[in-house]
């Protein structure tokens, strides 16, 4: 079979897979084996083993369990608490949005929900009402995920476009930005009030933060493989709280969930043959072929597989390895393509009522979903607009 016809009968079995509330790991691992059974047929299977046992394959697998065995480790183990009290005596009412963007740095499945717990006094105190409460919860804990080197999608994205995270982060920061705006704009009332300055909150905020500051200083400034620092932040946490048997299994048992591991080999699998079969530069040069221009065409596909499918690693995972002509690979690698392939991909996710952390947050806080879109749609123009004002210019 035609490689990219072949290709697109597999991203149509994996959506549909997922609307009926298949597991997004298997549905990719489904979709990657219809691939190659319809392009490469029994060579599929040494593919396969060649992917599990890749290095690059175990790195990452070593790097997403690492992150989130920190994030739940520093929920579990009370930093996250910590840090709720030590910011909103500092910022006051702000502190609704800055917590959020700060929890976003732990990438969590349904993290959002994380940041919801942790506001919801704060919340009664400032009188916030609930479809406002979630949107300014849901947008400012996804503020990072273009740019920080946590998040799975973030990950597999500069795998797949091989380049550097350091490049990644200097081709997507414009979609923080709009992000960050997006936020800003639809922000009522939230000034900023700074309380009295006193030593033990700035104490509470820095023993709350440290193990990220640590992956700031060992991965960004310093360097330092993720696949190394990550372990290294998480042991000393552990040295530092000490925390109980029991509570080590309960943190481990939410980490080393088998889907997670499932999802690693699909993703790697997936780009794998994918890269083999040459299916992504055929089916993009049958885009072109059409006459949409490539952008525009490029953007549409990111959008709609994250809006279809509400996960983050949907746009680096099933969109981003067709669009490779498009972004470019290693020394041809083109950083604003890129952005508008990863800003479409987030706004998509940002936009879907699939997205876990919009459904937890919204009935955690009682809130009606069609209002809460009477926020999230307006943000979704600005950080389209500036995606593609970036794009442009």
């Amino acid at each position: 079979m035609d490689p990219s016809l072949a290709l697109l009968v597999s991203i149509s079995l994996i959506l549909i897979l997922i609307r009926l509330n298949v597991n997004v790991s298997v549905a990719i691992f489904v979709g990657a084996f219809v691939l190659g059974i319809l392009t490469i047929g029994s060579e599929t299977f040494d593919r396969l083993l060649l992917v599990v046992t890749n290095y690059q394959t175990i790195r990452l697998l070593v790097i997403v369990i690492s992150a989130f065995t920190l994030g739940f480790s520093m929920q579990e183990l009370g930093l996250l608490k910590r840090l709720s009290t030590a910011i909103s005596d500092i910022v006051g009412k702000l502190s609704l949005a800055i917590l959020p963007a700060i929890v976003g740095f732990l990438p969590m499945p349904g993290g959002a929900l994380v940041s919801a717990i942790m506001l919801t006094d704060l919340i009664k105190r400032y009188k916030v009402e609930s479809e406002e409460a979630t949107f300014v919860n849901y947008w400012f804990r996804h503020l990072w995920v273009p740019v920080w080197p946590l998040y799975p999608s973030f990950i597999i994205g500069a795998m797949v476009v091989e380049v550097s995270y350091l490049k990644i982060i200097e081709a997507c920061y414009p979609v923080t930005i709009g992000m960050i705006l997006a936020g800003i704009i639809f922000l009522r009332n939230y000034t900023l009030k700074l309380g009295e300055f006193r030593f033990e909150t700035l104490k509470n905020l820095i023993s709350a933060l440290y193990p990220l500051i640590l992956v700031v200083i060992l991965a960004i400034i310093l360097r330092v493989d993720l696949a190394i620092t990550l372990p290294i932040a998480v042991l000393l946490l552990y040295i530092h709280k000490r925390p109980s048997i029991a509570k080590v299994k309960k943190i481990l048992r939410r980490t080393l969930d088998p889907k997670i591991v499932l999802l690693i080999f699909a993703v790697m699998f997936y780009k794998d043959l994918i890269a083999y079969t040459h299916s992504a530069q055929i089916f993009f040069n049958h885009l072109t072929e059409l006459s949409i221009p490539t952008p525009i065409a490029s953007f549409l596909l990111a959008f709609v597989v994250g809006f279809a499918v509400g996960i983050e690693i949907s746009y680096s995972a099933i969109a981003l390895p067709l669009l490779t002509a498009f972004t470019g690979v290693g020394s041809g690698f083109i950083p604003k393509n890129l952005m508008l392939v990863f800003g479409a991909g987030l706004l998509g996710v940002m936009m879907s009522p699939l997205h876990l952390c919009l459904i937890l947050t919204s009935e955690y806080y009682s809130a009606d979903l069609g209002k809460v879109y009477r926020y999230l749609i307006p943000a979704g123009i600005v950080l389209m607009s500036v995606v593609w004002i970036a794009y442009l210019i």
